[in-house]
Order: structure tokens, then C-alpha cells, then sequence
């Protein structure tokens, strides 16, 4: 079995990390592939990128990818990292991969005077929540919520947007 390798994403896998965001968004129920390399590069690269990128490899390829954030948890004031996603392929599930990622990005939130690493999971995501609790993580009370398109430019507005549709 060859080790797992987590490295920078490079600006030529945009398109690789937009295909496997993509299937984890459908993993999970999400549906349409917003994702496209170049939002990927948009967004994961260069002075203004909105999220750090890295991946996993086994055996020269990519098998997986963590997207995160460093931010501020107001609940510990301190830094903290979120992490946006994390994903492997099915092939390389249950062979260290995701741990590989975890660890590299928990290496990182240190690195950076974070002093916790945060995440969601949707519920319905049984495999990943067993792996978290594996980790040792807990849940918490709070909820992730949010709102987008026509919602958030109702609020932005100062309006306020109508209940969400069930």
C-alpha cells in the first residue's frame, strides 16, 4: 500500500478539484455541479482567494482534496480554521486518506496561532460521521445556517426575505 501525500493544490488541478467538489455535492444530495476550474482558480488561488486548496495523493494520483479557511472563532476568541470541505474518492476511502487530510490541516490551523479546527456535516453523511467521531471531534448545539440568491440580496437591501422554502 503506498503512503498518502498531502500537498499545495496546483493551479493546473482547478479542473480535478472542481470534478470532486462537485461529486461530493452530490454525495451528499446537493445537485446541479456549480462548481468549474474557474471558479476554482478563482477562488483557491492568488492574493484575493477565498480558500486555501490542498490534496491527496496515493501512488502519483489525486485521491482526495480539504478546502479551508482561517477565521475567528468569537466563542474561544481565538483564530480558528474552517474547513469548507474535505473529500475522498470512493477508491480511496478507508486507507488513511482522510485522516492524511485532517492531519495536514490541523498541521496548518497550528501553524497559523489557530487554536481550533471547525467543520459541518450534513447529518444524512453517516461515513463521515463516523470518521469525525473516530477523530475525536464532538458536536456542538450550534447550527450552520445561511442564506443566498434571492434571500441574501433581500437582506442586503435591508428587506426581509421571505421563509424558506421546505
Amino acid at each position: 500500500m503506498s503512503a498518502v501525500r498531502v500537498r499545495p493544490a496546483r493551479l493546473d488541478e482547478a479542473a480535478l478539484l472542481a470534478e470532486m467538489a462537485n461529486d461530493l455535492n452530490e454525495h451528499v444530495g446537493i445537485y446541479g455541479r456549480p462548481f468549474t476550474a474557474a471558479i476554482v482558480r478563482a477562488d483557491g488561488f492568488g492574493d484575493g482567494a477565498a480558500f486555501t486548496p490542498v490534496v491527496a495523493e496515493r501512488g502519483g494520483a489525486v485521491v482526495g482534496y480539504a478546502f479551508f479557511t482561517l477565521g475567528y472563532n468569537t466563542d474561544i476568541a481565538a483564530r480558528s480554521m474552517w474547513l469548507h470541505d474535505i473529500f475522498v474518492t470512493p477508491s480511496a476511502r478507508g486507507r488513511g486518506v482522510g485522516l492524511a487530510l485532517m492531519a495536514a490541516v490541523a498541521a496548518e490551523t497550528l501553524r497559523l496561532g489557530g487554536r481550533s479546527l471547525e467543520w459541518g456535516v450534513h447529518s444524512a453523511n453517516t461515513g463521515a460521521l463516523e470518521f469525525y467521531r473516530r477523530l475525536g471531534a464532538s458536536g456542538g448545539e450550534a447550527r450552520v445556517m445561511g442564506v443566498s440568491g434571492e434571500r441574501l440580496r433581500a437582506l442586503a437591501s435591508g428587506g426581509r426575505p421571505g421563509p424558506a422554502a421546505s
